[in-house]
């Protein structure tokens, strides 16, 4: 390959893992934001930060967009070309899922947040400083496979702590909460965060994937 050859196919490649950062960098804004609005008690403070978990997923919906053109527009790409596309996806239902939790903690609005829940939400934060991480790394992809597949494992642990956190909650909510509109609450609220994670560990997933097939 000619030199110009490879400056093109470098910068090619730099724009799409460019558009992986910058989604786990907003998946981590809206993560952060989601924390907060949990442990206020200030509806108007709630709405703040809930219009800008939004706004972080809006973001997250022209990157999502951008790559796609781009991607349409790019002979060679880094890795597989289906891959790359169930990468971005993958972050993008990431942010969807955090923007989701905090519509359904505003429209159901209950009497209170507890402490499971705010441990739950505390590990999306962990695992959107995880894929940060991850992401920062995915261009040095063949070099730091080894890096790579422990933080993913580190993203695929957490899903399963927030499950064993998930399922103890249910348990102890119908044992404790006598307010059947209040339990129905508290129910939808834990389900849509213990999702978020899973898809947390759809991004590890996919990533693990795209090594196990550049090994």
């Amino acid at each position: 390959m000619g030199i110009i050859n490879q400056f093109t196919k470098r910068k090619g490649e730099k724009k799409f893992f460019s558009t992986y950062i910058r989604q786990a960098a907003v998946a981590q804004s809206a993560a952060k934001y989601l924390k907060e609005l949990v442990a206020t008690e200030d509806m108007e403070d709630r709405k703040s930060l809930a219009r800008l978990i939004k706004k972080q997923e809006t973001i997250g919906d022209e990157l999502l967009r951008n790559f796609y053109v781009e991607l349409n527009e790019t002979f060679v790409t880094p890795f597989d070309r289906e891959d790359m596309n169930t990468l971005a996806m993958a972050f993008d239902r990431f942010i969807d899922f955090i923007n989701h939790a905090a519509k359904t903690t505003m429209m159901y609005n209950p009497k209170r947040i507890d402490r499971q829940i705010r441990e739950i939400i505390d590990h999306i934060v962990e695992d959107t400083n995880i894929i940060v991480e991850v992401s920062n790394n995915l261009e040095e992809l063949g070099k730091r496979q080894q890096l790579l597949l422990e933080l993913c494992q580190k993203v695929v642990h957490i899903e399963h702590l927030v499950d064993d956190i998930y399922g103890d909650y249910i348990s102890f909510i119908f044992e404790n909460e006598k307010n059947e509109i209040e339990l129905l609450k508290y129910k939808e609220i834990s389900q849509v965060v213990e999702d978020a994670t899973d898809r947390g560990k759809d991004i590890a997933d996919t990533i693990r994937g795209i090594i196990l097939k550049q090994s």
